[in-house]
């Protein structure tokens, strides 16, 4: 006679597996929202690139929250003449190599305020952190507008212009493109919804040698 078998699942495994792989599912469909709103998002910066130049209304209004200037483009007035950069970033030229992007405040009264600049400009690409000749600056700069480049430091400027010129002796720096964000989030969907199933497919193994076995000890587990 065979043996009878406990046909109940296991509470606690059951319901950690429940919570798992509905978490797991949720992941990989708001994954999928991300996706569409990068998308929405990447249009957006496409159509900005082809907007008028910004104006200082528009600088005003991207910096109280009704606007916004990324990657719109902008022609800027930079003339502190003998500058130290204001600081130094990792970035491309506009060949492709890897270095350093020489940024400078232009003191413009328009971008600056009385904690520092809103407004700061890569003068130009270096393959050197440190600069080997003096930097003037004293140029009109035409280029594209990267906001808070700086996230959400405090006393930071809110906006970078990445001119498509440098100033002697740098080199121009590679534009930002709206191609430079990432678009991997069907990926990561189809991660957490293959991690969902295999999490799914390894509770059914459990159950199934669980109740494989009370047949074969008759133990009512």
């Amino acid at each position: 006679m065979t043996p009878p078998v406990n046909r109940r699942l296991p509470l606690i495994p059951t319901l950690m597996t429940l919570v798992m792989v509905g978490t797991m599912i949720w992941l990989g469909f708001w994954q999928l929202q991300r996706r569409e709103w990068k998308h929405r998002l990447i249009a957006s910066l496409e159509a900005a690139e082809h907007l008028p130049p910004a104006t200082p209304s528009d600088f005003y209004r991207a910096m109280i929250g009704a606007g916004s200037v990324q990657y719109r483009r902008a022609v800027v007035a930079c003339h502190p003449g003998r500058v130290t950069p204001y600081d130094v970033r990792g970035g491309e030229s506009a060949t492709g190599q890897s270095g350093f992007l020489i940024v400078v405040a232009c003191r413009e009264p328009a971008y600056t305020h009385k904690k520092g600049p809103d407004l700061v400009v890569v003068a130009g690409f270096s393959d050197r952190p440190e600069l080997r000749a003096p930097l003037i600056v004293d140029t009109e700069f035409d280029g594209t507008i990267i906001e808070r480049p700086y996230d959400k430091q405090p006393g930071r400027p809110l906006f970078m212009l990445i001119p498509k010129t440098a100033v002697p002796p740098l080199t121009p720096s590679r534009l930002p493109s709206p191609e430079d964000l990432p678009d991997s989030h069907l990926s990561y969907a189809i991660q957490w919804f293959s991690f969902a199933t295999i999490l799914a497919v390894i509770y059914a193994i459990f159950v199934f040698r669980r109740q494989r076995d009370q047949r074969a000890t008759g133990v009512m587990v």
